[in-house]
């Protein structure tokens, strides 16, 4: 690799022979040499050439995620957009797991949703992945993405419906406080309807007590976390499954005002010293 940069400058065709050698003799089944050698064709112009290279890599090294994508990326640099999707519907057709159907789809609905500008087949795609793993929170929350980029006010019986499918999931309880704790934040933020609002609410308290006596069994020793007992493929909560975009609406939910607390939304009680944008809601009362 350092040989072929050098020579960058005197030469291009000693360039390609240096890559062509290291991947047809030295290193046919290194994914990172062929790649670079893929975009040194690219750059060259010589594209059915950079085609050839990542298909042969990935006949040679089936399942790699990140020659799939290379391949996508370049067909759509060019503009070849019909050819990007058959590819990731291949890749989701062909997945060995569900984490993986589900990278690919969430990959599939961010091309059509930011690259063809085409909604409704990035939400079929969300909704298609979400039927076969209920449990994922990164597809609910690309979801989410999806609704919230459009008018949000007339959009706001989608996103509940989002949140709605999400809570009714089979997700780890974990995920489903966070998700109901938004929709809180969602009704606070742009709802139309009190009476939504105050049913959530009490929705929400309910998951969190429910939460809170599965830690204290836990912390007695007669049963394991439910975040514990119930792994996502990923690895990771809901919270930190967001794209960027996601990441970018919701970057203000972090509940730091309080608000003023009521009873029967009047006297002072415990309707809730809970935090604008989602950090901390108090106990449901016992």
């Amino acid at each position: 690799m350092k040989y072929a940069k050098y020579l960058e400058s005197y030469s291009t065709e000693g360039v390609r022979h240096i890559f062509k050698k290291a991947c047809t003799v030295h290193l046919p089944k290194k994914p990172t040499i062929h790649v670079l050698w893929a975009a040194f064709e690219e750059q060259q112009g010589n594209i059915d050439e950079a085609r050839g290279i990542l298909k042969s890599l990935e006949e040679a090294v089936p399942g790699l995620a990140m020659v799939r994508l290379r391949r996508v990326s370049l067909e759509r640099r060019h503009g070849n957009l019909d050819e990007a999707e058959a590819l990731l519907e291949d890749a989701i057709k062909n997945a060995k797991n569900g984490s993986e159907s589900t990278f690919f789809s969430v990959k599939l609905a961010r091309q059509f949703l930011k690259v063809q500008r085409n909604v409704g087949k990035a939400k079929k795609v969300l909704l298609e992945a979400i039927e076969k793993d209920e449990t994922s929170p990164k597809l609910y929350l690309n979801l989410l993405e999806l609704e919230y980029s459009g008018d949000v006010q007339q959009n706001e019986a989608e996103i509940l419906a989002c949140f709605d499918r999400a809570l009714a999931s089979t997700m780890p309880l974990e995920s489903r406080v966070t998700f109901s704790q938004r929709k809180v934040e969602f009704l606070e933020d742009f709802g139309s309807n009190i009476n939504v609002l105050v049913a959530t609410y009490e929705q929400h308290q309910k998951l969190v007590k429910e939460q809170e006596s599965l830690k204290r069994k836990a912390e007695n020793g007669s049963q394991e976390p439910d975040s514990k007992r119930q792994r996502i493929d990923d690895g990771s909560a809901a919270s930190g499954q967001m794209m960027p975009d996601m990441q970018a609406n919701h970057g203000g939910y972090n509940y730091n005002n309080w608000y003023q607390q009521y009873n029967s939304w009047g006297s002072p009680n415990t309707w809730g010293q809970y935090s604008q944008y989602g950090q901390y809601y108090p106990p449901p009362p016992t």
